[in-house]
Parts: C-alpha cells; structure tokens; sequence
C-alpha cells in the first residue's frame, strides 16, 4: 500500500513557558528530591523563554527534522496559543491537516521551573473530544500524551492500523500511565516499540528491583514487539527480538532537559523508519537527547538525520553494548548505580 506518511504524531501540543530560577534549595526527602522556596515571597526570574511543546508536537517536528513525512493529529484551542502552534508545524514541514481548532476551549500551557539542569513542570490542560479523522496511509502511528477520555479514540485507531497494517509507537502521557494496562491494552497489543522510563515501567509491572531487564520482559508480557527503556542520565535500554542492549547518555554539558525523552524516542523511532536495528536506534537516541539538553526548551537542539550520523561517526566507540550473559549484565548494573540522577 502506497503510504502519504512516514509518521502521524498524535497527542496533545501546548504552549510551554520556561522560568529559570535560582532561589531554590533541592533536597532528598525520603527516596524523592523536594524543591524548597520560601512560600510567600517574590523569587527572581533569571531567564524567561517561551515554546510550543507537547510530547506529540516534539515528536512531529523531530520526526520532520530527521527527513520523515510527519503529520501532527490534535486539538487546540481557536486562540493565539492554537494558531501559534499550527503555524510552528507549517514552518517545521509538518502536515497540519489533522489539526482541529476547538472553539469552546483554550490552548493548553505548561510553567516549567527549570533549576540547575532539571525541571518541575506545572500541567494545566484543557478537557477535549477526540475522535479518529479518516487518515491517509502512514507508515507508523506515534501516539503519546492526550487528556482525560483518550481512550474513546482507541477503537478507531485500532481500525487504523490494522486495515493498513500501520506500525505503533507508543509513548504513554500521565492520564494513560494512570488508567493502568487494562485500559491501554488495544494499543498495547498493536505496540511495535514502548518507550517509557525506569519509573514508568515500575508503575505498570512492579519495581523489579529495578532490574531494567526484568521490566522490559514483563512489559513486553503485555503486547509491545520492543521496548525502549530510558533511565535519565543512566542511560537507556533496548529490549527486542534482536536482544538486550544498553547505551550511556551522549557526553556533554546539559542546560535544560524539557523535551529530553520525546527527542530520544523520536530519534529511535526514526532510525527504524530508515531501517535501522534496534541496536543502531539505541545510538540515534542519546545523540538527539544530548543535542536537546544543550538549549533551552524542547526544539531548538533537535537535529537532522545528518547530523545525528556525523556526530556518530566523530564518536566510533559510542556504540550500544549487547547485554548476553549475567558479568555484563552485572558490570552495566554496577556503572549504572555510579552515575548521577
């Protein structure tokens, strides 16, 4: 069948703004690190910065970025923020024929508080009615992050793909990792590639001790053919018929991580798209991740299909390690424990 598209990104966007904050104490509570202001006062804002955003929107633009035919499905609200994002799709190459202007509903924004490298991103989302439009042949479908009642536009989905025989990426948002693996099974049957972190797996099949292995079996249990398993500034894992590998984060200095992990999967995703190996997408990955973190929101470091394979071939020994026996196994585990969060 003839395909229009190599990918159809389908999620929500939102108009993200960044407030660099200095003032703030970060300590380990427990097993979690707690932000500590002082409530009450004026903090100083070092550093302002606005962006579209939005883990499918991150996808869509990465995906046009790598040299795909990409096309964003989504609803924003008929406001400045909505047009905001249209426009950035056209200008990035992205189809906008499936972006739908909601005349009763905002946009949604996120503020992100970013501090030394990290970020806490407060969410406010607007509710919406998705419904599947009648999409033209993709190669792969990239579905992630969608509101409260994503799961009505399961059932048209699944039609999608299965009448023409469309591969899933699947990278679950907050209310999809909350609604659990019965709500999720339609798409979860359907996965080709699963990425979620280390704690997102925990959340859907236990903590495993941790064992970034026995999560990507037990995920894999549920239906997905492959899993990308990232671990922050750990690394990330790859989990297929094609083996177990581990990768460690591309070298370099990190000024903010929003748009981190969408850059990483959409990286991955890609390098299969152009029929590489899982071991091959595993490298692709970081090298995109690494590019994102050297800027300030989730768009400006991503890069193309070129410069992710110069930036390989700089680099020889930036390889994915097969993982075939319990010393290695043992060894990665051990490296990994040293690395910082």
């Amino acid at each position: 069948m003839k395909t229009k598209y190599d990918v159809i990104s389908i999620g929500d966007p939102v108009i993200d703004s960044f407030l660099f904050v200095d003032d703030i104490e970060v300590k380990k509570i427990g097993k979690d690190l707690k932000a500590i202001i002082n409530w009450g006062d004026k903090l100083p804002v070092q550093k302002f910065f606005k962006s579209v955003a939005g883990n499918a929107s991150n996808n869509a633009i990465g995906s046009s970025r790598l040299g795909l035919k990409a096309a964003y499905f989504c609803i924003v609200g008929d406001d400045v923020g909505g047009r905001e994002i249209k426009h950035r799709m056209a200008k990035e190459g992205v189809s906008t024929e499936y972006i739908h202007f909601d005349k009763t509903h905002g946009t949604n924004y996120h503020t992100v508080l970013s501090h030394e490298g990290e970020r806490t991103i407060f969410v406010y989302h607007e509710h919406r009615k998705y419904h599947v439009p009648k999409f033209a042949p993709s190669k792969w479908v990239y579905l992630t992050s969608m509101p409260q009642g994503f799961q009505e536009i399961y059932p048209g989905l699944a039609k999608y793909l299965d009448s023409n025989k469309v591969k899933l990426a699947f990278n679950p948002g907050t209310y999809q990792l909350k609604a659990g693996i019965k709500v999720n099974k339609p798409m979860l049957e359907r996965t080709d590639v699963l990425s979620v972190n280390v704690e997102e797996a925990q959340r859907w099949v236990g903590d495993c001790n941790r064992d970034p292995e026995e999560l990507c079996i037990r995920l894999r249990k549920l239906g997905p053919k492959a899993i990308a398993l990232t671990d922050g500034r750990r690394g990330a894992y790859s989990h297929s018929d094609e083996g177990f590998f581990y990768i460690p984060e591309f070298p370099g200095k990190r000024v903010e991580a929003t748009g981190a992990g969408d850059s990483f999967t959409t990286a991955y995703v890609a390098a299969l798209i152009y029929g590489k190996s899982h071991a091959e997408a595993l490298q692709w990955g970081p090298v995109n991740a690494g590019s994102v973190v050297l800027f300030v929101g989730p768009l400006q470091g991503l890069l193309s299909r070129h410069q992710i394979e110069e930036r390989l071939s700089k680099m020889p020994r930036f390889k994915a390690v097969p993982i075939t026996d319990l010393k290695t196994k043992a060894r990665i585990l051990k490296l990994v424990a040293k690395k910082k969060d």
